[in-house]
């Protein structure tokens, strides 16, 4: 007897939902390619961009970087600004497509920018009482919103692709209000922020010996680490711009019982910052731009005056490649790389 063979048919609705289902594959692929939206579409995560794209983008990673120098947010003045009109600095540079990084990314050039974008920095001087300040509203104390710790926190907030950050570099004053010395520094260590070195009694390096400089220098961690134990300061901004005859102190090591080794310091200066893996890179003497009002801004050296440049000169400016374990340049700038500071970064030109 022969054995009758089974056959196994497919019906015509097995093939529509097998139609079904490949199309909503489809779909998800094609919306995973295309997230993140906005005007950068694929270009979010920075890889495989075609040349096509980073010459649109002007993408140039060996492009100058701004870091910018606050003192006081209060009234205006050559070392202060309106609390307003340091919220509108924040806007002006989100609109023209600077977005936020710390200067401890900078120096280790860890930079994480979208493709197309550019790093700033923010520091603050001074410990002033303008920039942390808490006050009490129906019984509770909260961080004023008209300080500089209120306004960017706030502005984060409301774009946190901003990734707004910030360094301050502290005086025994700590931002004043004494009671609350520890939970404002704490505060800062624990949102994003770092604390740096400014001496302890704002002195010109360059105008005392080794012995009372180091003073200086151990004096100031000790009295951050009284509040927040082992905290390493990475970086240090000169008093008055004042450099120190030499240089090894930031990395002195132990001194009565304190770890002097900074990766940076910064000056007073009027400048962009070269980028990390250029030539000119010195993270031990990084020039800084004031933040002030374009009316006193004389000598066009100020944040404002800087902006526009960039604007007219957009080759100049350090523009992301949204990939940060790759340096991408124009090909014509190949000789001006640090190979040495590149790391194990891919150099990429175009």
């Amino acid at each position: 007897m022969r054995r009758k063979r089974s056959r196994l048919r497919f019906t015509r609705r097995f093939y529509v939902l097998l139609g079904i289902l490949a199309g909503i594959i489809l779909v998800i692929v094609l919306a995973a390619v295309l997230s993140g939206g906005g005007s950068q579409g694929v270009l979010r995560a920075g890889v495989g961009l075609k040349d096509s794209d980073l010459n649109r983008l002007k993408v140039n990673e060996l492009g100058a970087v701004m870091i910018l120098e606050y003192h006081r947010i209060a009234e205006e003045g050559r070392w202060s600004r309106t609390p307003d009109n340091f919220r509108a600095d924040l806007e002006y540079l989100y609109e023209q497509g600077y977005r936020c990084i710390s200067l401890k990314d900078l120096v280790t050039n860890n930079i994480r920018v979208e493709a197309g974008y550019t790093p700033v920095v923010f520091t603050f001087d001074d410990s002033d009482p303008s920039q942390f300040r808490y006050i009490e509203e129906n019984g509770q104390l909260i961080i004023d919103p008209k300080c500089a710790v209120g306004i960017m926190e706030q502005f984060s907030k409301e774009h946190p692709d901003f990734n707004m950050t910030a360094t301050f570099y502290v005086l025994p004053t700590l931002f004043g209000q004494e009671e609350y010395a520890e939970k404002k520094l704490r505060y800062l260590a624990e949102h994003g922020y770092d604390i740096g070195n400014h001496t302890v009694n704002h002195v010109s390096l360059g105008e005392v010996d080794q012995a009372r400089a180091l003073e200086e220098l151990a004096g100031n961690i000790r009295l951050v680490q009284k509040y927040l134990p082992g905290y390493e300061q990475a970086s240090i901004a000169l008093p008055n711009g004042s450099e120190p005859k030499d240089y090894s102190l930031f990395t002195y090591g132990d001194y009565d019982g304190i770890r002097i080794n900074f990766l940076a310091s910064l000056l007073v200066g009027a400048n962009p910052a070269p980028a990390p893996c250029d030539r000119n890179f010195d993270p031990m003497r990084l020039p800084r731009i004031q933040a002030l009002d374009p009316s006193l801004d004389t000598g066009d050296s100020g944040l404002y005056a800087w902006i526009q440049y960039f604007a007219d000169n957009p080759e100049r400016l350090y523009v992301s490649d949204g990939d940060p374990d790759t340096v991408t340049i124009p090909r014509h700038m190949a000789d001006r790389v640090n190979m040495d500071r590149l790391g194990d970064k891919r150099l990429r030109t175009y």
